[in-house]
């Protein structure tokens, strides 16, 4: 992992700011548009190290919240377990079918979709470039 103070090392606010919004942007123009700066602003700093330290900040930010979420599953599986024990059955449920899709996959549903809405069909016939003048095609 990089560490935090690598990745802003050397930048101004602005340009700490830009790299923050930049991380959570899909693009260039969304990132200026979150700090209120414009593309003259980038032109005039290295927008290819300003990105690089963008997607390092996303990236560094992406595997603190997945290490976090690993060392507590446990945790989370046994406290909704625990639910499955629950006096209220509403809570109890919804804890066994969280488990069940979880574990199990979601049931499919069937959808009944009816329309009334009157559709055209064309139709086209398959004529070799030999026949066009021999077949009334409308494109007159």
């Amino acid at each position: 992992m990089t560490d935090l103070s690598t990745i802003f090392e050397g930048l101004d606010t602005r340009e700490i700011d830009y790299v923050q919004a930049r991380s959570n942007a899909a693009s260039d123009s969304e990132a200026l548009r979150m700090i209120i700066a414009s593309r003259g602003w980038l032109r005039n700093r290295d927008k290819k190290d300003l990105n690089r330290r963008a997607m390092a900040f996303k990236t560094d930010n992406v595997l603190k919240a997945q290490i976090k979420l690993d060392e507590n599953l446990e945790k989370a599986a046994e406290g909704l377990v625990k639910l499955l024990d629950s006096r209220n059955e509403n809570i109890k449920l919804k804890a066994q079918t969280e488990i069940m899709d979880r574990r199990m996959g979601k049931p499919t549903q069937h959808i009944d979709q009816k329309t009334d809405a009157s559709v055209t069909m064309k139709q086209y016939e398959n004529i070799s470039p030999d026949d066009w003048d021999k077949k009334d095609t409308g494109d007159e």
